[in-house]
């Protein structure tokens, strides 16, 4: 299954990526957004430091999002029957895409609304405050909602 061989070693990584790229909308959806932060940051006068962390957010949400696909693909070659516990792994995986997001998002505001529109760090202190705190508690309540809501529809 391994390969020994540098060069076949990359052409599989290569066509794990083309096969994701082919059968996932949102990593398509990350990679054209990932274009567009990137080759934004060619017309701006983007410091150093502050292209690394732009750098590292586009790499990092297409990383979750691989690895998102991973967990998918092997939780339906485990079942194809609907089960909760994967229904869970699913949710936690895409999660995790999502927080990423989020952490793309803030460094965004810090660099971007700098650079584009004079914003102080505090709007993006405020940003990440209400992602880490609010978003959670948001989430749980709209789950419970809707756990509620097809509870009463049954």
């Amino acid at each position: 299954m391994g390969s020994n061989n540098l060069g076949e070693s990359f052409s599989h990584a290569i066509d794990g990526i083309i096969e994701s790229i082919a059968s996932e909308r949102n990593l398509r959806v990350h990679f054209v957004i990932g274009l567009i932060v990137l080759s934004t940051t060619l017309f701006l006068p983007v410091p150093r430091e502050d292209l690394l962390w732009i750098v590292f957010a586009v790499f990092f949400v297409i990383w979750s999002e691989l690895i998102n696909t991973i967990i998918e693909q092997l939780m339906n070659l485990y079942s194809q029957e609907y089960h909760p516990i994967i229904k869970i792994i699913k949710d936690v995986s895409a999660g995790i895409v999502l927080w990423a997001s989020i952490f793309s998002v803030t460094v965004g505001i810090v660099v971007f609304g700098g650079l584009l529109f004079d914003w102080s760090l505090e709007v993006a202190k405020i940003f990440a405050i209400i992602s880490i705190v609010v978003f959670p508690i948001l989430s749980i309540r709209v789950v419970k909602s809707w756990k509620k809501r097809s509870q009463t529809e049954k």
